[in-house]
């Protein structure tokens, strides 16, 4: 099975609809989730899920939590949401959020640019004039909305410029990016968009960066604060993240949520008895995000830190059980994400308390939400990453490069060597595959050499892996 063709297994869009309808169950007690799954199927429900958190989380971009890592830094609510389905599978409805939950951040981006955009007027008149008078100063727009074809000097000096002043401190604030076509982000920008490889993956932890080039402005070192979500294809998501590129790390830091098969259904017929008025629905959207957006201060969230600890523990000691150095690996951020997604949510069901106290009565309801979701963010490593990285420890193991271990092979050999047992020898190669005698000796020395087999005793072969690659 190819790599690009196991991201639409029907497993996983099982394993989403029985997430979907735990969301269901969950729609009474949270604010919004119920809206922002609206006119979508179950197993779409994790991707409305996760991509409405990213949109809630960046208005709250004010405030911080205390992770059980390192607890003396204050985290920042972060975000990197891939929506991943085939074409005209319903992934439209990231815009529909976007629209509704991103629009203060959006409206205040707009008088940014405006005020740019009068500033480049001025200045076009300066240049054209006798320029007797000083040129007009440059504003420090707030700008933190961004399309694909942004220059990495625009999108670098917009970062440092979202500052706002929180409880008596300068605060940088999270830029936002959203685009319908991951492919649009990968492609429209050439060769730039390398450099903002790197962004998106110290931006997971709003690691330090630098850029100081001879012309242009110069940043020797700034901190990355930056949220998107990218809906796509999965050949797009193929070439953003593959088996040869997948040891930079970006996949763990990314919530990468599957759309399930339309499996010839069509839309439902919606209709609406008054187009004048906007769907409540989307009202309710609208209001929650005005008023999460300029929420600020450290979230009282100790109890959710602690169950994702204990969630986390128990995943590696099932992974020491297993011996997986994969489970392993892709367990270790989910975490943050099992916080950063449920804490918008969370904040609004204890609306009321933490206004008025600044605290969060986190209960088993909670707790519950979190494990779900770290559950969701983990089968998606799993579906989407797992056979990279066993790819990659592979190659470790053995010494072969990943090109030496991923051959080829064509759909022939891959059913000879299926048609084979656990354990054969080259006898049955021969009686059951068909192939002489020399062919049969040349392929069992590939597959040894390449760690398909291994002898087990003289003329007597043990398959390590169940399919060819």
């Amino acid at each position: 099975m190819s790599e690009i063709n196991q991201y639409s297994h029907p497993l996983i869009e099982q394993k989403m609809e029985i997430a979907g309808k735990e969301i269901e169950n969950l729609m009474v007690y949270y604010p919004c989730l119920r809206e922002i799954c609206k006119g979508l199927e179950k197993a779409a429900y994790p991707a409305a899920l996760f991509t409405g958190a990213c949109f809630l989380g960046t208005l709250m971009t004010r405030c911080t939590y205390r992770f059980y890592f390192r607890p003396e830094e204050q985290r920042r609510l972060n975000y990197g949401v891939y929506i991943i389905g085939d074409p005209g599978c319903g992934k439209s409805f990231a815009t529909r959020l976007y629209k509704l939950l991103a629009e203060p951040i959006a409206r205040a981006s707009k008088e940014g640019m405006n005020q740019v955009n009068r500033y480049k007027r001025k200045y076009s008149d300066w240049l054209n004039g006798a320029q007797k008078e000083d040129a007009p100063a440059k504003p420090k727009a707030l700008i933190r909305t961004h399309p694909a074809r942004t220059s990495n000097k625009v999108f670098i000096e917009d970062m440092n410029n979202a500052i706002d002043i929180v409880e008596g401190e300068e605060m940088h604030l999270h830029l936002l990016s959203f685009d319908t076509e991951l492919d649009n982000t990968i492609r429209l920008q050439s060769e730039s968009w390398n450099t903002k490889l790197y962004m998106e993956l110290k931006a997971f932890h709003n690691e330090e960066d630098g850029e100081c080039f001879v012309n242009g402005l110069i940043y020797p070192s700034f901190y990355v604060y930056w949220n998107y979500v990218y809906t796509g294809t999965p050949k797009a998501l193929d070439s953003k993240i593959n088996q040869w590129n997948i040891g930079t790390g970006l996949a763990t830091r990314l919530a990468v949520i599957p759309m399930p098969s339309t499996h010839f259904n069509m839309l439902k017929y919606e209709t609406l008895e008054d187009t004048s008025q906007e769907p409540e629905g989307d009202k309710v959207l609208r209001m929650w995000a005005e008023r999460l957006d300029k929420e600020y201060g450290e979230l009282p969230i100790k109890k959710l830190v602690d169950e994702c600890y204990e969630w986390m523990a128990r995943r590696m000691a099932d992974a020491k059980d297993d011996d997986s150095k994969v489970d392993a690996l892709l367990c270790k951020r989910v975490p943050y994400y099992g916080i950063n997604v449920s804490v918008p949510f969370i904040v609004m069901r204890h609306w009321d308390e933490w206004k008025q106290h600044r605290t969060l009565s986190i209960d088993d309801t909670d707790l519950y939400f979190c494990q779900l979701i770290c559950r969701i963010q983990l089968c998606c490593q799993r579906h989407f990453f797992g056979n990279h990285w066993e790819t990659y420890f592979k190659t470790q193991e053995t010494g072969f490069t990943a090109t030496q271990l991923n051959k080829r092979y064509s759909l022939k050999m891959k059913m000879r060597y299926r048609a084979l047992e656990n354990t054969f020898m080259t006898y049955d190669l021969i009686e059951y595959c068909g192939v002489n005698k020399r062919n049969a000796e040349k392929m069992i020395e590939r597959w040894k050499k390449e760690g398909y087999i291994r002898m087990t005793s003289y003329g007597v072969y043990e398959k390590i892996l169940l399919e060819l690659m």
